[in-house]
């Protein structure tokens, strides 16, 4: 694998699109592939298929107005025509408070370019309060 500073530039994007309510973003780079696929952080949040995907992204961004993501530095590499973004962004309420995130995404190289195959947001919880005990994690 070999970093890519592409796959970190859609990764930057993404983050902004979501902090200004751009859903066009995520029509233009989710792949209308069969198998696409993007999960959130509440447990009702595992859609499949471009159509829900891009009409549920829609849907929130219009409902979650003054929410920002704030982007870190993402770790982005590439192996051919796949490649993967994952970075710990910021989210940022109306309220000012914050809550920090994992946001990872899996690409493809398509014949329009690179397009989401899959998209992963999530808040961590510690091992102690979701299984009551601290395993090792280092």
């Amino acid at each position: 694998m070999e970093p890519s500073n592409e796959l970190k530039a859609l990764y930057l994007r993404s983050c902004e699109a979501i902090s200004s309510g751009d859903y066009s973003f995520f029509e233009r780079y989710f792949s209308q592939k069969d198998g696409v696929l993007a999960i959130g952080s509440d447990p009702m949040e595992w859609w499949s298929g471009y159509g829900t995907i891009t009409r549920v992204f829609k849907s929130q961004l219009k409902e979650l107005t003054g929410l920002q993501l704030l982007a870190d530095a993402p770790q982005a590499h590439r192996d051919g025509s796949i490649g993967w973004v994952a970075g710990q962004p910021v989210l940022k309420f109306s309220d000012g408070t914050e809550m920090p995130v994992r946001l990872t995404a899996v690409f493809q190289m398509e014949e329009n370019g690179w397009k989401i195959v899959q998209w992963h947001f999530s808040m961590g919880i510690p091992n102690e309060d979701s299984i009551g005990e601290m395993p090792t994690t280092q």
